[in-house]
């Protein structure tokens, strides 16, 4: 079985770690001055290096023959050990799989005895911010103070899930991502070593989506070549190919939807939505990469650069940009949460686009037609000096299915989220005006909350799941349809008499104090309250 790139080309030295000088540097003299440290804490995104650099150091403690700068002679048999994986004193622990206090105790016993091999013991725990709480009490006072022949070497991706007391007992070494160049470097002389050939665009998308990990990016390489067909070894690595084998969005798609969206053209951005949904597109992926894209053309626009492979963005100006990068961030949380991922990819077509809905003329009408330059290609009809929208598919959302079906509604959204679904009880649907739903509230308050992102993105969902319709929210206060409040001191309060009491007539008003308006609250109380 042949072995997979990243594994192939680990760094075995720590002149070949790629970005992290100023780690390798410290590390180095440390060795030199023989000034090591009892702890190590190492820090960073996965495939940056860490683990790698731990079996660096556990190899230039113990090597028989240290370099003079600091570096494993990767020659003798403690090295070649180290690098096989049969070094009886390198112990490597998943604190994924092994976090309780009891493999800690464990550990605790074993450190006592000497090394069978080397010079030192060296205890890599890898994303040891998995350990449990007590597990970490546990090894607090042995990681401190260890005996003199152990070296503890921690690696995580979460540091900020660290008790305090232990990164106080670590050096600690920050691994920082790759640039884009960096992983195209290291990419150019892996594809060289391997005799491969690659196209230029396809090592855009290799870079682009390794996201600064030098292992991402070798996974993602390897992954490429074995989809090459076994004959023609020497066969080009085309960047459709590598498109199509990582199962990522044609280019051409990305332009057309963000073209359309751009323009405000509403028939463009659903063709180009229904084309990722006819080709099974990952829509959390298509979402990402667009977001990439839009990354690379903000960093483009900001340094003077043009993008002319983008074609939407060369007359886009910056404030359109921001908007279409927030609303694929808002896309790409919903997606996480959402039962219906195409219509979140369909809601962002309301965003950027008009009202208007496209439709054909009918051929009985004799009524004078015209067609508005409008960028989105609407047909508007002329009737007395004013324009108004043709609506030629109201049936898609209406307003008597959803009264209808306003219970059902009401009913799913609770799971959901129980207050908002206590706010649409006491509301209801009294309008549709194209794909907008005009829900009538009794207070501002309610208004306010349901017209919140995520209370609308929740009911847009659930309308889609009851009436396979998709739709937008707005809402009216009408104070006038307040619900009852179904307290039986209001009851009582009611019927109580109101007694008169008459002022003496000689009491007159002493206007010399000032009169303080009481803040009538009980508006505000009623609105939160009511229909819970």
């Amino acid at each position: 079985m042949s072995t997979v790139l990243y594994r192939k080309y680990r760094s075995q030295n720590f002149d070949e770690l790629v970005g992290q000088d100023h780690i390798t540097k410290i590390l180095k003299n440390a060795i030199k001055k023989d000034q090591l440290s009892h702890a190590y804490l190492l820090v960073g995104s996965r495939g940056t290096g860490k683990t790698s650099t731990a079996r660096i150091l556990a190899k230039a403690v113990n090597c028989g023959s240290p370099l003079k700068d600091g570096n494993p002679c990767n020659k003798c048999e403690i090295c070649n050990s180290i690098s096989n994986g049969n070094f009886l004193d390198l112990i490597e622990i998943d604190a994924a799989s092994n976090r309780g206090i009891d493999q800690i105790r464990e550990l605790k016993e074993r450190i006592e005895f000497s090394p069978s091999e080397g010079r030192f013991k060296v205890y890599i725990i890898d994303e040891v911010h998995m350990l449990t709480n007590e597990a970490f009490n546990a090894l607090l006072k042995t990681l401190e103070e260890p005996p003199a022949h152990i070296i503890f070497i921690l690696a995580t991706t979460d540091v900020h899930k660290l008790p305090a007391t232990i990164l106080s007992r670590c050096q600690r070494y920050d691994f920082r991502l790759g640039s884009d160049e960096e992983i195209r470097k290291t990419l150019k002389e892996i594809v060289k070593k391997e005799k491969l050939k690659i196209e230029e665009g396809a090592m855009d998308i290799l870079v682009r989506n390794s996201k600064g990990s030098y292992r991402d990016a070798l996974s993602l390489l390897d992954v490429v070549v074995n989809g090459q067909p076994k004959e023609g070894s020497s066969k080009e690595i085309t960047e459709e190919e590598t498109r199509q084998v990582l199962g990522l969005p044609e280019l051409n798609i990305v332009n057309n939807l963000l073209g359309a969206l751009i323009e405000g053209d509403a028939k463009i951005a659903l063709d180009s939505i229904k084309e990722l949904e006819v080709k099974g597109t990952n829509l959390s992926q298509f979402v990402s990469y667009t977001l990439e894209i839009l990354r690379e053309i903000l960093v483009a626009k900001l340094s003077g650069f043009s993008t002319p492979q983008y074609p939407f963005s060369k007359d886009m100006d910056q404030k359109t940009l921001v908007s279409l990068i927030n609303a694929f961030i808002n896309a790409e949380r919903d997606l996480k949460s959402t039962s219906s991922p195409i219509l979140v990819v369909q809601m962002l077509i309301p965003t950027f686009c008009s009202e208007e809905k496209i439709v054909e003329e009918k051929p009985k009408e004799k009524k004078t037609k015209k067609k508005d330059t409008h960028k989105t290609g609407t047909i508007l009809e002329k009737k007395s000096e004013k324009v108004e929208v043709i609506n030629s598919d109201a049936n898609v959302l209406n307003v008597n299915d959803i009264q209808k079906k306003w219970k059902d509604i009401v009913d799913r959204v609770k799971p959901q989220n129980n207050t908002l679904s206590a706010f649409l009880s006491v509301s209801k649907a009294v309008e549709v005006n194209g794909d907008l739903l005009n829900i009538e509230v009794p207070f501002k308050f309610y208004k306010d909350q349901i017209e919140d992102y995520a209370s609308k993105q929740i009911i847009c969902t659930t309308i889609n799941e009851v009436l396979g319709v998709s739709c937008r929210v707005s809402c009216t206060v009408n104070d006038t349809v307040k619900p009852k409040l179904q307290s039986s001191a209001d009851v009582v309060l009611k019927n109580i008499p109101v007694i008169e009491k008459k002022e003496p007539e000689e009491k007159k008003e002493d206007k010399s104090k000032p009169e303080f308006k009481k803040k009538n609250l009980g508006a505000d109380v009623e609105a939160i309250f009511a229909g819970m």
